[in-house]
């Protein structure tokens, strides 16, 4: 609007107290007009990214698993100073596994159906099943392999013992953090719950290479004249 076109509205006006508002408020958008216009626009035209759970496939918990494998893939153990090759080859066996199965279960999770819209009691839940049955697919597998390598079936349910012994302190730290994540107002949708527990998991499998290392060392050398 011009000047002259604003100067002819004000003097149509009769009451002075309504010019007065009127001059005030025209003084005061025009001082703050920069700002003015910055709200309006965040309010209209900006659009707040909603995040999709499906958006983690490329969390960083993916390449953690690789380079937990990897890491591992690179170890030597030995026995009574001598370099084992059967151990080796069986630990590196039972952490690609593992790698596997928490991948394969991590990623059914995500493409779980309307899991961005179910409740947190149900997230939980799926959460907890997740961590269940990536425990069971990879000792199922790795079972497989060493009794079709030779091993009998009460070593196999050994070394698996001996592991979970070594991880407890891991496996009880997710226990914890999980309720604490459940019970924490600071989550508000299912995507910030989810990315806090793909984030925990990538923690522990930081130290997977660690705990397959400490039990492999372990064992004696029982194993290192089988045809594996």
């Amino acid at each position: 609007m011009k000047i002259d076109s604003i100067i002819k509205l004000l003097d149509s006006i009769k009451s002075p107290y309504l010019l007065t508002i009127i001059v005030v408020v025209i003084f005061f958008l025009y001082i703050f007009k920069t700002d003015i216009a910055s709200i309006f626009k965040s309010i209209i035209f900006k659009k707040k990214k909603v995040n999709k759970i499906k958006e983690l496939k490329d969390h960083d918990v993916f390449n953690t698993l690789r380079s937990a494998v990897n890491e591992v893939k690179i170890m030597r153990f030995y026995t009574y100073g001598e370099y084992d090759s059967i151990k080796s080859r069986m630990c590196y066996d039972f952490t690609r596994y593992k790698s596997e199965a928490c991948a394969k279960h991590m990623k059914i999770l995500l493409n779980t159906e309307g899991i961005d819209r179910i409740n947190k009691n149900a997230l939980r839940s799926i959460i907890i099943k997740t961590q269940d049955d990536i425990h069971k697919d990879y000792i199922e597998s790795i079972r497989a392999l060493w009794i079709s390598k030779g091993i009998e079936i009460e070593d196999v349910k050994y070394i698996v013992d001996l592991f979970d012994k070594f991880r407890y302190d891991v496996i009880k730290s997710f226990e914890s953090r999980i309720t604490a994540f459940f019970s924490c107002s600071y989550y508000d949708t299912n995507f910030d719950m989810l990315l806090a527990v793909f984030d925990m998991w990538s923690m522990g499998i930081d130290l997977l290479p660690r705990d397959m290392q400490i039990t492999f060392e372990t064992l004696n050398g029982k194993f290192k004249d089988i045809n594996y």
